[in-house]
């Protein structure tokens, strides 16, 4: 197939400023720049990672650590609209790299945990909130509208992504696979109890969508917890995340990690030649699709509350 010469890509499994978009866009420019001094062009951080992953919507809900972690964090969400990102978006300007990056963003009252694709001028591509929040995490996040999940054309190839449990969503998935895409980011947390299901959840997507899957976790203890929030009583394993990072292949063999228990920028090579060889045997919306007997309807429509019609 045709397409861009063989890249770098890289993973960042660094620790969050948790509950800090300043600290942490800071800190995402800082990884941006170390990853292209390295020669990555395609760059991808964990979910959430701006703000950090809300491991404490693993407590009750009427816990008031809970509680008192949901109000910091509805303050440290941002706007899709707002300039919280415009230091991530120089570094990706700067260092002329796609950018990847998941946030706590807020509309109204509503926080949303969304992807936000930067290209390498430093614009914004787009946006793609959650479907589905998983168990508790409903109680932090709202759930997107699927009109916006959605791959780029870009000169890396068409890249798309999904958040977390949406891997698990097979519609999702093949929707995607409808649209073509060729490199996709994968952005999880880091507990390490989810290691077994990332690692099938990624190697899955990679070789049912014949694509390359860039997977992103974080490292993360309880020491690293805004300061000033009140002392945890829960087990401090409950805030443990110890990475996992890894770059997958279309025919679902790793092409780096996946890498535990340290502060790292995983690499990997990005060959779309490999797709091909991929898609001979299994192209799932194309020659092993039977759309006589398997069709997905999926609505993209935006569905808006309130709809006025003037």
């Amino acid at each position: 197939m045709s397409g861009p010469a063989p890249y770098t890509a890289a993973v960042i499994q660094w620790a969050p400023c948790v509950h800090d978009p300043v600290a942490g866009a800071a800190r995402a420019a800082l990884a941006i720049d170390e990853a292209a001094r390295n020669g990555a062009r395609l760059i991808v951080f964990p979910e959430t990672w701006l703000q950090g992953y809300p491991y404490f919507s693993g407590l009750k809900g009427v816990d008031p650590e809970f509680q008192a972690y949901l109000h910091v964090l509805h303050d440290a969400a941002i706007t899709r609209d707002g300039t919280a990102l415009q230091p991530v978006m120089d570094a990706a300007a700067r260092s002329r790299a796609h950018v990847v990056i998941s946030a706590h963003e807020k509309a109204g009252g509503t926080l949303y945990n969304t992807q936000f694709d930067i290209g390498p001028a430093g614009q914004l591509l787009g946006t793609h909130r959650k479907l589905m929040p998983t168990l508790q995490e409903r109680l932090v996040w709202g759930m997107g509208d699927g009109s916006d999940l959605t791959v780029y054309d870009t000169p890396l190839g068409r890249l798309g992504g999904l958040l977390c449990f949406e891997h698990h969503m097979a519609p999702a998935r093949y929707a995607l696979n409808g649209l073509g895409i060729q490199v996709h980011a994968a952005q999880w947390p880091g507990q390490p109890f989810l290691n077994d299901i990332v690692d099938a959840a990624i190697r899955q997507t990679a070789f049912e969508n014949g694509c390359f899957v860039l997977s992103a976790r974080e490292v993360m203890d309880q020491s690293r917890i805004q300061s000033g929030m009140p002392p945890s009583t829960c087990d401090p394993m409950h805030y443990l995340a110890t990475g996992g990072s890894a770059i997958v292949a279309p025919d679902g063999q790793y092409v780096a990690g996946p890498v535990y228990d340290e502060e790292t920028i995983v690499y990997g090579q990005i060959d779309l030649t490999r797709i091909t060889r991929t898609k001979v045997w299994f192209d799932g919306t194309g020659h092993y699709a039977r759309p006589d007997i398997f069709q997905l309807r999926w609505d993209r429509r935006p569905k808006r509350p309130v709809d006025i019609v003037d």
